[in-house]
């Protein structure tokens, strides 16, 4: 069975939205510990994972718009 561009944006889009559910979870856990303690790293790691999180937006926007194939 060979997989042609359709299949590869799939693929390349899924990737896409898992980087931007990781950035959504690093955002959370990190602004609720920086809440919570106070600790500037926790900081970090919530900016971390908006950055994460927005990239993956546009990836996820690139790809479906053919950017892959």
């Amino acid at each position: 069975m060979t997989y042609g561009a359709s299949d590869t944006n799939t693929t390349a889009v899924r990737r896409a939205l898992l980087l931007v559910f990781a950035g959504i979870a690093l955002a959370v856990i990190g602004a609720s510990l920086a809440t919570a303690t106070g600790r500037p790293v926790w900081r970090v790691v919530a900016a971390v994972g908006a950055l994460a999180q927005t990239f993956g937006w546009v990836l996820a926007v690139h790809y479906r718009r053919g950017g892959a194939a």
